[in-house]
């Protein structure tokens, strides 16, 4: 949004408020937790109990990164509610994608890998091979899903325009495949799992503040607003 300057010079952009801004960083940060915390645990080796509290973890950091994002969202100033709703709207359904594939993907790969071995093709070490297949390509464009839903809330909330939606979305893909390449060359190296894990959040969490910066950006020009 902008508004006319009390001299009667250009329209500049109003900005959010630094209320809703920290709350936004901090949902982000706090939705990294999980794997900036746990994960190195993992690097002496797994205890049974590491995955009940993982998931406890990972649970109560969902919630109050949807809780902190949502607040953020609505204390957005100079937006109108709409926009704000529409955003708030996005972030809630792009967290509750995010937090349900992980249990949704035996649902979505047992299928086709049933009807694939089941077809009488390849038999069972094809049917092996498509099951490593498909979720690798799931998770390779999950991340950019995920980012592209998490900085397009934050742009719908700000009432830009619509072309910085399709670049936040262009942007985002694109970041979600070099997290994705980031995380095979990690494993190619021989990296650990935790290790690969860690370095892997990091970056994404890079990546979308690299995001929100870009559309900064691109909101202070004459057409971003």
């Amino acid at each position: 949004m902008s508004q006319q300057a009390s001299s009667g010079g250009p329209e500049r952009e109003v900005g959010p408020g630094w209320t809703a801004r920290v709350l936004y960083w901090v949902a982000l940060a706090i939705g990294s937790l999980p794997e900036l915390v746990m994960m190195p645990m993992m690097v002496d080796g797994v205890r049974p109990e590491f995955f009940a509290v993982y998931s406890a973890m990972s649970v109560v950091v969902a919630i109050l990164e949807l809780v902190l994002g949502v607040v953020a969202l609505l204390t957005v100033r100079a937006s109108p509610m709409p926009m704000r709703l529409f955003g708030i709207g996005l972030l809630i359904a792009i967290s509750i994608y995010a937090f349900a594939l992980p249990y949704l993907m035996p649902i979505i790969v047992n299928p086709g890998v049933d009807g694939f071995g089941g077809s009488g093709f390849g038999g069972s070490a094809s049917s092996f091979e498509l099951a490593m297949i498909i979720p690798s390509i799931i998770w390779t464009f999950h991340g950019g899903v995920v980012l592209a839903g998490t900085i397009i809330a934050w742009n719908l909330a700000r009432n830009r325009t619509w072309w910085t939606h399709l670049v936040a979305a262009g942007y985002a893909l694109l970041m979600g495949l070099v997290v994705a390449f980031v995380e095979w060359a990690m494993n190619w190296f021989g990296s650990s799992f935790a290790m690969s894990m860690v370095l892997t959040q990091c970056v994404l969490l890079g990546v979308t503040f690299c995001g929100l910066g870009l559309l900064h950006v691109l909101g202070g020009l004459p057409r971003g607003n």
